[in-house]
């Protein structure tokens, strides 16, 4: 009888311990006032077949409709993404520019639900020597590189934040750091000491560690990661930003990689969100999706749900 008694006990505590566990899942992966920002390198007009951008243009809206991004940093993306994305996503509106001196060609975008977010403010900067100069770059890189960035208000909460959206030299080592501290000494630096909330996007075009792992993200940490942003620049970053896979409240979802190049799942992991202190990150994934069986990208998108 006793035995009996204690057993009923046991079953009772454990449902009530999973009960609780799903309430508290479910309050840290979204509050209300939470929103999806993600990172998508969207690939340019480079590929034939299946990879044509023609065939991808309908896989990437795809992707971004069925998981719902609120708003959302894109690289390589050129006029024909532009055309077809204004017409197939008529509530989001875009900023930024091409990279050339033109301010044509390539360029870093930054797409918003326009019912959800207001932009007060927005611009393009050069990762250079002269940052107001379009089409400059520093010596070493492979071809110009640029920050569109925005502030912002969330209309549901009336906070403001500066969204960053950048894409480092696929080239140059050098290159990337020092497009990182051009970053730093634009944005982030002035931003934070003003307490701003900062949301960077981004593909970086480079990997925490060699080999890279959700290890490498854990040891980077103290004298080690002081010296590793000397050489790298995902390393610099963590000096001034929080990782969103770091710091994300619940476990990260799809594969750790990124890039795909359309070989498989995704092994090199080069794009990133970035954020301040003061934002909760209640998840992150990488979207994995292929509508129909095929990619949409060379990159899978990264995406984060934050809020603060």
């Amino acid at each position: 009888m006793i035995e009996c008694v204690i057993m009923k006990i046991k079953k009772i505590v454990v449902v009530a311990v999973a009960l609780v566990a799903v309430l508290l899942s479910v309050v840290i992966f979204k509050s209300d006032d939470s929103f999806t920002i993600a990172s998508f390198n969207v690939r340019g007009p480079f590929d034939g077949g299946v990879n044509s951008l023609k065939q991808r243009m309908p896989r990437i809206v795809k992707v971004i409709r069925d998981n719902k991004f609120d708003i959302f940093g894109m690289q390589e993306a050129v006029t024909n993404h532009l055309v077809y994305l204004d017409e197939a996503l008529p509530e989001y509106k875009r900023i930024g520019c091409g990279r050339e001196k033109d301010r044509g060609g390539e360029g870093m975008y930054i797409y918003y639900r326009a019912d959800r977010f207001e932009c007060h403010e927005n611009g393009t900067y050069w990762l250079s020597m002269t940052p107001d100069v379009p089409g400059s770059k520093y010596p070493s890189a492979g071809c110009p590189r640029t920050c569109t960035w925005g502030i912002f208000t969330d209309k549901k909460t009336n906070k403001k934040f500066r969204y960053l959206n950048t894409h480092l030299d696929h080239i140059s080592s050098q290159a990337r750091i020092d497009g990182v501290n051009v970053l730093i000494e634009n944005s982030i630096a002035p931003a934070k000491a003003a307490g701003e909330t900062i949301l960077l996007t981004g593909d970086l075009n480079a990997k925490l560690g060699n080999p890279d792992s959700p290890d490498a993200v854990k040891e980077l940490t103290g004298d080690k990661l002081i010296e590793s942003a000397k050489t790298n620049p995902i390393a610099l970053l963590y000096t001034v930003l929080n990782d969103t896979y770091a710091v994300s409240k619940t476990p990260h979802v799809g594969t750790f990689g990124t890039f795909s190049g359309y070989k498989g799942m995704p092994t090199r992991r080069i794009d990133y969100i970035f954020v301040t202190d003061n934002v909760t990150v209640h998840s992150h994934a990488t979207v994995n999706d292929r509508p129909d069986g095929n990619f949409p990208s060379d990159h899978d998108p990264v995406k984060a749900v934050v809020s603060w």
